[in-house]
């Protein structure tokens, strides 16, 4: 069964390969500008690539193993890279870089994947690495030397990355299946990390201002954790064991959060002000709430298991 292949290069010092063996997969190159390369690579049944590089130095790798796996890479500006790797059945991937610098990488392997890559700027860069079935991520970057890492493996696992400014950093790792996550990044040098393993965790992180940390680590099945930051400097940490749930608020500058659950346990933490710092640990079947307004207070809850704890402190240097 014919494979087909059409080529189109406009300027000077571009490359295009394309190895096609199988049957009925179809490529698409488009190249305008100078010094672009695209390498095509397609083993299987009805696999499908459309590439197109408009601008200078702009590399394109598509390498594609099984049948119906589909692949659209559009580059535009200077010095952009892409490299997607498809191996399995009916995966799907898009990458649009718009700049110069940018970096892309996508690794499906599988079934039913799909994943979409947006960056548009200077020096962004993208990994996403799913293996299983009917896994989603999604990215979007704008900005200066955004870096997103996204790795899922399992089924029916969700990510969508959104990072907008300059110099913000997301790692994303689930494992298991149905666990989804969103990380909102806004601003200059934030951090996020969530880690997730088991089944059908959630996590949402949005932080807005600039050098915010965030790190969400949950284990074991039906954990749910928003972390929500506005401001400069706020820093958070989620560790939970299974079944917990965790909402942590903190509106201000230089705000600290740690919560530790281990099992069937709830937590709120709200911090609105400076330099506020709340420290939650629970063993199991526990809940606590924490709202601390004003500047330097401080709060500790300790509990061991059934227990219920309200602490509220106005004003300034609380403990």
């Amino acid at each position: 069964i014919a494979n087909g292949s059409s080529v189109t290069q406009i300027g000077d010092g571009n490359s295009s390969n394309v190895d096609q063996l199988g049957g009925l997969n179809g490529s698409i190159v488009l190249q305008t500008g100078g010094n672009n390369m695209s390498d095509v690579n397609q083993l299987g049944i009805a696999n499908g690539s459309l590439v197109a590089q408009l601008g200078s130095g702009n590399e394109s790798t598509v390498d594609q193993d099984g049948g119906l796996n589909g692949s659209l890479v559009l580059q535009s500006g200077d010095r952009n890279k892409s490299d997607v790797t498809q191996d399995g059945l009916a995966n799907f991937s898009g990458v649009v870089q718009l700049g110069e610098d940018n970096f892309s990488t996508v690794s499906q392997d599988g079934e039913f994947n799909g994943s979409l890559v947006y960056q548009e700027g200077e020096f962004n860069s993208s990994d996403v690495d799913q293996r299983g079935d009917n896994n989603l991520s999604g990215v979007y970057q704008e900005g200066t030397a955004n870096d997103s890492r996204v790795k899922q493996r399992g089924e029916a696992n969700g990510s969508a990355v959104v990072q907008l400014g300059d110099g913000n950093y997301s790692k994303v790792t689930q494992r298991g299946e149905a666990n989804g996550s969103l990380v909102w990044q806004d601003g200059i040098d934030n951090t996020s990390r969530v880690k997730q393993k088991g089944d059908e965790n959630g996590s949402i992180v949005a932080q807005l201002g600039d050098k915010n940390k965030s790190r969400v680590d949950q284990e074991g099945d039906y954990n749910g954790s928003i972390v929500a930051q506005l401001g400069n400097r706020n820093d958070s940490r989620v560790d939970q064991g299974g079944d917990n749930g965790s909402i942590v608020a903190q509106i201000g500058n230089r705000n600290d959060s740690r919560v530790n659950q281990g099992g069937g346990n709830g937590s709120i933490v709200a911090q609105l002000g400076n330099r506020n710092d709340s420290r939650v640990e629970q063993g199991e079947s526990n809940g606590s709430i924490v709202a601390q307004l004003g500047n330097r207070n401080d709060s500790r809850v300790d509990q061991g298991g059934g227990n219920g704890s309200i602490v509220a402190q106005l004003g300034n240097r609380n403990d």
